[in-house]
C-alpha cells in the first residue's frame, strides 16, 4: 500500500478504487441464440475489486445474506413438457473496512436473483447480490455506454420508456415475473436485454396489462 493512502478516510479510499477501476468490460455471453446477451463477470469484479481495494486499503466482507424468498417455479416449455426452477431471492450486507482505522466502515445492501434448474438459486443469487452490491458501492460502469452509438434522441428514448414500464410492471406482478426470467434464463429484470424487453412489452401490451 502506498505511504501516502494511510492518511486517507474511509470515503477518500472509496473514491480512490472508484477512480481506479473506473469501469469492467462485459466479456460474458448468457443464453442462447436470439436470446442471448453480454454481461460482466462476477470474477473479472471480484479480482478488479480486490486488486484496487488492496492497494488503498480497505477490505470488503460479506456480514450478513437473509433468503427473502425461496420458490420452486414450474414453466411450460415450448414442447409441451415442464420445467421446474428454483428461485431464490437474497439479501446480502456487504461492509467495506478501511483496514487501517476498523472503526471506519461502511454496510452497503444488495439484492440478487438467483435462478436455476438445480438446487443453486442461493448460491446464483448471493453472487448477483454481490456483484452489484460492488459495483454500485465503486461506481463501477460495465461495458460500453449505450449512447455512443445513438443518432437520433427518438431511439433512445424509446427503448427506456418501454424498460421502465416492463420493469415497473414486472415489481408488481410476481408471478409473471418469475415466468419471464425463467423463459429467457436470466436472473434479475436488471439482465434483460432491448430484445427481451420488446418481447415483454409486446405481450403485455397484447394482454391490455399496459
Amino acid at each position: 500500500m502506498n505511504n501516502d493512502t494511510g492518511i486517507l478516510n474511509l470515503y477518500q479510499r472509496i473514491q480512490a478504487v472508484s477512480n481506479e477501476i473506473k469501469n469492467i468490460e462485459k466479456n460474458m455471453t448468457v443464453g442462447k441464440g436470439t436470446y442471448a446477451y453480454k454481461a460482466v463477470q462476477d470474477i473479472d469484479v471480484v479480482l478488479e475489486v480486490k486488486e484496487a481495494e488492496t492497494k488503498f486499503g480497505l477490505v470488503s466482507i460479506p456480514i450478513k445474506q437473509e433468503l427473502v424468498k425461496s420458490e420452486i417455479v414450474r414453466v411450460q416449455k415450448t414442447d409441451g413438457g415442464e420445467a421446474v426452477n428454483y428461485a431464490d431471492i437474497v439479501k446480502m450486507t456487504l461492509r467495506i473496512i478501511n483496514v487501517d482505522n476498523t472503526s471506519e466502515f461502511i454496510d452497503v445492501e444488495s439484492y440478487g436473483r438467483g435462478l436455476n434448474p438445480a438446487d443453486k438459486g442461493f448460491g446464483k443469487a448471493s453472487t448477483y447480490a454481490r456483484k452489484y452490491a460492488l459495483l454500485n458501492a465503486y461506481k463501477i460502469a460495465t461495458g460500453e455506454d449505450p449512447d455512443k452509438d445513438k443518432s437520433k434522441e427518438q431511439t433512445i428514448i424509446e427503448p427506456n420508456a418501454k424498460k421502465d414500464a416492463v420493469i415497473n410492471y414486472l415489481m408488481t406482478d410476481n408471478v409473471y415475473c418469475r415466468n419471464i426470467l425463467s423463459y429467457f434464463n436470466v436472473g434479475s429484470v436488471d439482465d434483460l436485454n432491448t430484445k427481451q424487453i420488446d418481447t415483454t412489452y409486446n405481450n403485455l401490451k397484447k394482454k391490455n396489462l399496459l
